[in-house]
């Protein structure tokens, strides 16, 4: 399945383009930490702060481009998964693999669109003059993320079961 690379690839596009946009307009010194409410309580340098931008996507996308070619060369012993003896061994192992390679690849979407998205909305937030966070949109964001991932493990562990 390679709609999560491809996915992940155009969202690498719209971080470039993004920060070929924004870099020019942003101040000197940004906002790069808020507080709950919205303020500002951490500042860096426009450069160091598009420096962890990508740092940042480079980690989340690992999960869609590197985890999934990993992870069939990694030993079961290290692989955490409920029932891995089972799961990881005989007919069991291609399957149970190709769909932690496609459920990570999945997982690696949704986290680099949160990134992508909450650096666009500090972007916005540090061109403002208040320089206030839509909280209210950042926690509408991580609510929804919160639920993909509970939706994303209920489906890891319902996919392996304790076997008969």
């Amino acid at each position: 399945m390679k709609l999560p690379l491809y996915i992940v690839l155009f969202l690498f596009g719209i971080a470039i383009a993004q920060s070929i946009y924004f870099y020019p307009l942003m101040p000197d010194i940004v906002g790069s930490h808020f507080n709950a409410a919205g303020k500002v309580n951490g500042t860096s340098s426009k450069l160091g702060y598009f420096i962890a931008y990508f740092v940042s996507l480079a980690f989340t996308s690992s999960f869609s481009l590197v985890l999934p070619l990993l992870i069939k060369s990694l030993p079961t012993s290290v692989i955490n998964l409920p029932h891995r003896e089972y799961w990881l061994s005989g007919d069991q192992r291609e399957a149970s693999l190709q769909f932690l390679n496609v459920h990570f690849s999945w997982l690696g979407v949704a986290t680099m669109l949160l990134m992508v998205v909450v650096f666009h909305i500090t972007f916005l937030t540090n061109l403002n003059p208040n320089m206030e966070l839509n909280s209210l949109l950042f926690w509408f964001l991580l609510g929804a993320f919160l639920l993909f991932t509970i939706w994303w493990t209920v489906l890891l562990v319902r996919r392996f079961p304790k076997p008969l």
